[in-house]
């Protein structure tokens, strides 16, 4: 699958982390760093939400002064689409229900958090692939049972 990618910058993030973890193939990484590669504050702080040497996610870096609401429904949906990890109101105050649906994706980013999914479950994912219509929808080359005007 060939992600849509937000900008160049976007793009590069992604490939470089990729190649530096040599993950390439691994749909968890390819989640991760595509989330996290979505504004240049992630990008920016990436050591501090990714710990490259150990290769797990830095849950403290959720406590950045540097979090946005914005990168924040980012750095939840690249841990819980990394590992599962759905906020712990006990250890560092980040309640679960900030990693449902309703409060995700409330942001202008959801089209790339949707590739982010279809990154994590490609298997899954390739079956949302629509094939092209059989038809083609200008005026002279409709099918007999479209009525102009319809």
């Amino acid at each position: 699958m060939n992600p849509n990618f937000k900008d160049i910058e976007h793009e590069q993030f992604y490939e470089g982390n990729l190649r530096m973890t040599n993950t390439q193939n691994d749909p968890y990484h390819k989640a991760l760093f595509y989330t996290l590669g979505l504004t240049p504050q992630t990008r920016q702080h990436v050591k501090d939400l990714y710990d490259h040497q150990e290769n797990c996610i830095r849950l403290e870096g959720l406590q950045q002064g540097w979090q946005t609401s914005t990168t924040m429904k980012i750095s939840r949906l690249a841990f819980n689409l990394f590992n599962g990890f759905h906020g712990d109101s006990e250890l560092n105050n980040d309640h679960p229900q900030n990693y449902n649906p309703y409060y995700l994706f409330d942001t202008n980013l959801i089209s790339y958090f949707c590739e982010s999914i279809k990154l994590r479950y490609a298997a899954y994912a390739r079956d949302l692939e629509l094939p092209p219509l059989p038809f083609s929808l200008s005026d002279n080359n409709l099918p007999d049972f479209y009525e102009q005007g319809n």
